[in-house]
């Protein structure tokens, strides 16, 4: 440390009062490294040991229904309308109040 009139010229060691190594740049390195790779083991292992996920089963049972249903070429609200479209042909109100109800007297 030098002094020039009223200044005071120190170096970085000085003015700090100890030495920095930059030590903490490396561990914040290290240990980031380190959890990645800890989380992808932990990720990996246990994406092997568990079986197909709810969702893959689900898609599984969408695929095979759509694979019985192929021959169909109707919509399922075709088949809901069905009574609908048979009063109608017949000249019967088609507004579901006026519908006769089927379980009416069970």
């Amino acid at each position: 440390m030098r002094v020039d009139g009223n200044e005071v010229h120190a170096d970085v060691e000085e003015a700090r009062a100890g030495y920095t190594p930059n030590v903490t740049r490396w561990v914040l390195i290290f240990g980031l490294l380190g959890a990645i790779v800890l989380l992808t083991i932990i990720w990996v292992t246990g994406a092997l040991v568990t079986g197909p996920s709810k969702s893959q089963n689900a898609d599984e049972g969408i695929r095979q229904a759509e694979e019985r249903t192929a021959g169909s070429h109707t919509d399922s609200i075709v088949g809901d309308h069905a009574d609908q479209m048979k009063a109608t042909s017949q000249g019967q109100s088609t507004d579901p109040q006026n519908m006769p109800n089927p379980n009416a007297g069970k």
